[in-house]
């Protein structure tokens, strides 16, 4: 926790991010989107192959919030500088503008001023080393042996600077193995996540090294993204759009996990800061981020902060308040709760932090690339969303949901749990015998295909309060190879599918309201 406290898919999230220094910066709501059959016909057109498919594994639908924002209305804010470009709350910020003129325009809900931020110049078999306490307090030394490191899982870091984690021998398997998938700094709206700041680099550490017998890290087989959120020097409220900004390209990139070490409350001089009654899961640009986040199919893994013995602020910081997040606090060595770990509850009474891992004499890396100790619920959080990595591995079909109740399931305080240490302490071994099954953000009588895998004949079925107009069938690459349009009130579609190669595909129904994606396998005999 600090404690200042492919190409299309390019197009797709990047053109939104101008470089600019303006004095004022504005967040602009829209109205309602625009929805029309034709924005539904192809999730290609939405989402990169990997994201549909985490979509397609945990039968979440695709509604408004995947559509883009009305072109139309950005355009006639005639905003010299556009920041972010929100889909998910259907929004904008910007500067440069007349703000009483856009308030009055018809489509605009909401608009409110922000100060922008300032830029800067730019079977394992693991021998842990002086990582494995922390490791094996939460049995992740089991589930490792056992060939769950985090290989084929997407992790995206939300942080502040990386300083010298390309050079760092206990780091170099990442680059060398192509597991780096990509890096992007959302504080200066360039590559160079590098420099300033170098807690990224620290987190980093804790979930990917891999130096046998020196330090090996949670998830060390994972794939990830780097996005630098962060400006370590200030705290300022940018930081929440660049969160929300990383969310959304997190999303279209199909990340599976999303691990923050980050909070937001209280913020510098000139700025606008959250009270107490704020902490409500909803209220703060960074939560709302969160939940959408995780209704997408994403474990979103947040540190609970570090103002356990702040007189001013105790309390867990955003979006660690979000009801679908793991809020991670931190115990000691001895399992006992770190004093600095910031308490809960939120607001309306819900039990925060989640869980609980080492934070206290917990060990990292430093940018030289030795261990240390130091103190920090931004330790314990990459410890949790590492092995949440391993559990998804192991699970790959299970909704993000379904792996964050089992965590919460598998900890030593589940029956009785507070305000102080949440559920306790998660176990791992645990959690990947005992997968649950809640579905919690999933739809009731969801499409499903059967057989699967099939030679010849699929059967797509579906419940009548969902009536797709059309069926497309794409390959994994995103091909459309046949579209069927399906007549009112049919309950079934029968697809002969003996002239397809043997391979993924999906299978693809929407309407104008809604779509669903369903993957399943072409097997010949």
């Amino acid at each position: 926790m600090l404690n200042k406290t492919h190409f299309f898919l390019l197009l797709l999230v990047l053109p939104v991010w101008v470089i600019a220094q303006q004095d004022k910066q504005y967040w602009v709501q829209f109205t309602e989107k625009n929805k029309d059959a034709s924005a539904f016909e192809n999730p290609f057109s939405l989402l990169s192959p990997r994201a549909i498919e985490r979509r397609a594994a945990q039968s979440i639908s695709f509604d408004a919030l995947d559509l883009p924002v009305n072109e139309d209305h950005i355009a006639s804010l005639n905003a010299p500088q556009i920041h972010v470009v929100s889909r998910w709350l259907n929004a904008v910020l910007v500067s440069g503008i007349d703000s009483a003129r856009i308030s009055k325009m018809p489509f605009v809900t909401h608009i409110s001023p922000r100060i922008p931020m300032r830029k800067h110049i730019s079977d394992a078999g693991f021998t842990y080393g002086q990582s494995a306490l922390q490791v094996e307090m939460l049995k992740g030394d089991v589930i490792h042996n056992r060939g769950y490191t985090g290989q084929g899982v997407l992790i995206a870091v939300f942080d502040g600077g990386f300083n010298n984690a390309q050079n760092i021998p206990a780091l170099a398997h990442l680059w060398q193995n192509n597991q780096i998938k990509g890096i992007y700094s959302f504080v200066n709206q360039d590559t160079n996540i590098f420099f300033p700041g170098s807690h990224g680099t620290h987190v980093l550490s804790v979930l990917a090294a891999k130096d046998d017998g020196v330090f090996v890290g949670t998830a060390p087989d994972a794939d990830y993204w780097l996005f630098m959120t962060e400006d370590e020097v200030r705290e300022v409220n940018a930081e929440e759009y660049n969160w929300l900004a990383a969310a959304e390209m997190s999303d279209s990139l199909g990340v599976d996990v999303i691990n923050s070490s980050l909070g937001y409350s209280l913020f510098d001089p000139g700025q606008i800061s959250y009270t107490l009654g704020d902490l409500d899961g909803q209220t703060s640009i960074v939560s709302q981020a969160a939940q959408f986040a995780a209704r997408k199919g994403m474990l979103v893994v947040n540190s609970a902060g570090n103002s356990g013995s702040d007189p001013v602020w105790q309390k867990i910081q955003m979006p660690a308040d979000a009801d679908s997040v793991l809020a991670v606090g931190a115990v000691n060595p001895n399992r006992s709760r770190a004093l600095f770990s910031s308490i809960g509850p939120t607001v309306d009474g819900r039990i925060k932090p989640d869980l609980m891992a080492l934070g206290s004499q917990a060990r990292y890396l430093t940018t030289s690339g030795f261990p240390t100790q130091g103190n920090g619920t931004s330790f314990a959080s990459p410890l949790v969303a590492g092995l949440a990595a391993c559990l998804r591995q192991a699970y790959p079909h299970h909704s993000a949901e379904n792996l964050r109740q089992t965590i919460l399931q598998s900890c030593d305080q589940y029956l009785t749990p507070d305000s102080l240490v949440g559920h306790g302490i998660p176990d791992f071994d645990i959690a990947v015998n005992n997968i649950v099954s809640v579905d919690a953000y999933g739809e009731d009588n969801k499409p499903y295909v059967y057989p699967n895998p099939a030679n010849d004949l699929i059967n797509v079925k579906w419940h009548e309060s969902f009536t797709p107009s059309h069926a497309r069938i794409f390959d994994v690459s995103g091909t459309l190879i046949e579209t069927h349009e399906l007549p009112l009130n049919l309950q079934r579609l029968e697809i002969d599918v003996r002239h397809l190669s043997d391979g993924a595909y999906f299978i693809h129904l929407y309407n104008n309201h809604k779509a669903y994606v369903q993957k399943f396998i072409k097997h010949g005999e």
